[in-house]
């Protein structure tokens, strides 16, 4: 008996040794570009899981990277100079949470370096520099993820296998409603103004902000942008060159309509999605997903809210699982392009004063 026990004892220590070291192997040495707010989630996330290691961070402020100097960043190398941390041997994969004027600059330097890189989104400020990234990570042989984190939440998860389930029938259209307050005052400035309210660094409102959702419709569209129209400006705030009021009209291949408004000074006013089906409709309102469908009362859709992971940690496990396997992530550049298109398409009609079209993006 007592050597029985010795035995499972041991052997269960030994298995746990090896599913520790499996973890770390699994875990690339991480350099961490920009430590603004964003990257408070990144460093949270990273903090509870295990075998993480940061071997390097990089942000133009140090006392930002003294305070982030804890935890798997413990021992981190520090650097002022993104390229700096790039060339660093001791890092196997960047993490860039720099303003988006920067993304692609770092990515593809990263990509080249023979990094793998997980970026915050956008992958680019437009399309032309969004492909540039997705091309070096094509030829560079490394794995690149796009930050599009909402992919992994329980409810859009929940909401997304329901719909492409047949739960409403076949998707026709699709309308959304987002209305913020202003953004962070705390952003940091470049040009004396904050890069968020400027357009040649932020890109525009779509990508900073509504991306998030247009990934969320791609999902459940799957098929390509055939046509967008849109229409917007800084209305509320002139001086700035972002916009704060939007509307959007997309087409896609598959017949699929999406109509979006976007309005960035109206705090308090709920985001709202309503999908319409061929059989039914599914009203969201990031509380309760109201399903109505063909003879039956309406009900309330499982939104799966019982994992408490955020939608970081996981977006980090994916990452992780793809260096590991070589294989692409879910939130690969293919995904970012297309996800991300309708905001690229919809700013080039604001600019243009036309209809944009699927030969735009050829």
């Amino acid at each position: 008996m007592d050597l029985s026990r010795r035995t499972l004892v041991t052997g269960g220590l030994a298995a746990f040794s090896a599913a520790q070291l499996a973890a770390q192997q699994s875990s690339p040495k991480l350099g961490v570009i920009g430590l603004g707010n964003r990257a408070q989630r990144h460093l949270g996330a990273l903090k509870e899981l295990s075998g993480v290691e940061i071997a390097a961070l990089c942000d133009l402020m140090p006392d930002r990277m003294a305070a982030a100097k804890n935890g798997p960043a413990a021992n981190a190398q520090t650097y002022i100079d993104y390229r700096e941390l790039v060339r660093d041997k001791n890092v196997q994969a960047v993490v860039i949470v720099a303003p988006n004027y920067l993304h692609a600059e770092m990515a593809i330097a990263a990509l080249k370096a023979g990094k793998d890189v997980l970026m915050e989104k956008p992958i680019g400020l437009n399309w032309a520099e969004a492909k540039r990234v997705a091309e070096a990570a094509k030829q560079s042989g490394r794995i690149l993820a796009v930050g599009m984190q909402r992919h992994y939440a329980n409810d859009y998860a929940a909401i997304r296998e329901f719909v492409n389930g047949g739960g409403i029938g076949k998707l026709n259209l699709a309308t959304l409603s987002e209305y913020r307050g202003d953004w962070n005052p705390k952003t940091t400035k470049v040009d004396g103004e904050a890069w968020r309210y400027q357009r040649k660094y932020a890109g525009s409102s779509l990508l900073e902000f509504s991306v998030h959702s247009y990934g969320f419709l791609y999902e459940m569209i799957e098929a390509p942008l055939v046509e967008c129209s849109a229409t917007g400006g800084a209305v509320h705030w002139p001086e700035r060159t972002t916009e704060d009021i939007i509307a959007v009209i997309g087409k896609y291949a598959n017949g699929v309509r999406v109509s979006h408004s976007y309005c960035g000074y109206a705090p308090g006013v709920p985001w709202r999605l309503t999908l319409v089906g061929s059989q039914g409709t599914l009203d969201y309102d990031r509380k309760t997903a109201t399903v109505r469908v063909e003879d039956k009362k309406p009900f309330a859709l499982d939104l799966k809210s019982d994992n408490t992971d955020s939608n970081e940690e996981e977006m980090y496990r994916g990452f992780f699982e793809a260096v590991r396997t070589r294989r692409p992530p879910p939130l690969n550049p293919d995904f970012a392009l297309e996800a991300t298109k309708l905001a690229y398409a919809a700013w080039m009609s604001i600019d243009q004063g036309r209809i944009i079209t699927d030969k735009d993006f050829a």
